[in-house]
């Protein structure tokens, strides 16, 4: 008797199913974390990029570093990954800074993005090479050209910051070499050339990261992949122009900025 009184007014709602004891089970309704974190986990991870020649792939002859990035997240994570490659030969900051405040496809791209890559800044020191090739340029020739391309760097990552959502990543690779490097580099500019080419581009990649740093972004080096300590030879991982990664040296980058991109992801829900 005593059950039966319980299940009746239990159906009538005046006690709970854990009331008398059956075991209630918890559910998630619509719109709950665990809803969110489901939804996250099954739409794919959108993987954007904005930069130079580096970014585009140039002299590879095969898939750009973004792509190959986007597998290895694939293979690793098991996640879905789309990407859009905004890379363009010969691009400037200065390039970059105006498509982000005036094309609406880029901008809908920051908005829409999961993941933010950025290689931008080596076109903008071209100057300092040429007064180097005419007369020499030391640290007080390069670094004005340096300072100039960090603070538009600095208005670029502002940009970012201000459109894309509050969750995306933003990385934002430095450089090998922001000229020519290797066998290529030596032959065309001569004996001193690597040694100074690399002083420039150590101060560069220091400029870059900390625009990253105060851009609310990561800094992601691409110069010990390619010379280690500073002794290695690249040429191996370089396009027979020597400016651009061959297709080693795409896959060395792409590995780096994958693994960054993996850091970075949030635990998934299980």
């Amino acid at each position: 008797m005593v059950t039966a009184l319980l299940v009746i007014l239990a159906v009538l709602g005046w006690l709970t199913p854990r009331a008398l004891g059956l075991g209630a089970t918890t559910s998630t309704s619509p719109g709950s974390s665990a809803d969110h974190r489901a939804e996250q986990d099954s739409a794919p991870l959108q993987l954007v990029g904005f930069g130079d020649s580096v970014l585009a792939g140039a002299g590879c002859d095969c898939d750009d570093y973004l792509v190959q990035a986007a597998d290895q997240v694939r293979h690793d994570t098991g996640r879905r990954v789309t990407t859009a490659n905004g890379g363009v030969n010969g691009a400037t900051v200065a390039d970059l800074l105006h498509e982000l405040r005036t094309d609406d496809k880029a901008i809908a791209q920051l908005e829409q993005a999961d993941v933010i890559v950025l290689t931008i800044g080596a076109n903008d020191l071209q100057p300092s090479l040429d007064s180097w090739a005419d007369q020499g340029c030391d640290a007080h020739c390069y670094q004005p050209g340096i300072a100039s391309m960090a603070a538009r760097l600095d208005a670029v990552l502002g940009v970012i910051d201000q459109s894309k959502k509050p969750s995306t990543t933003v990385l934002v690779t430095d450089y090998w070499n922001v000229y020519l490097d290797g066998e290529v580099g030596r032959h065309t500019y001569g004996a001193g050339y690597l040694s100074w080419s690399d002083l420039v581009t150590k101060a560069a990649n220091r400029a870059i990261c900390r625009s990253a740093e105060q851009g609310h972004a990561t800094c992601v080096d691409l110069y010990r992949p390619f010379k280690g300590d500073g002794g290695d030879d690249p040429t191996e991982l370089l396009a027979g122009d020597g400016d651009h990664a061959n297709a080693r040296g795409t896959t060395a980058i792409s590995r780096t900025v994958a693994e960054a991109i993996e850091r970075a992801l949030p635990a998934r829900s299980h």
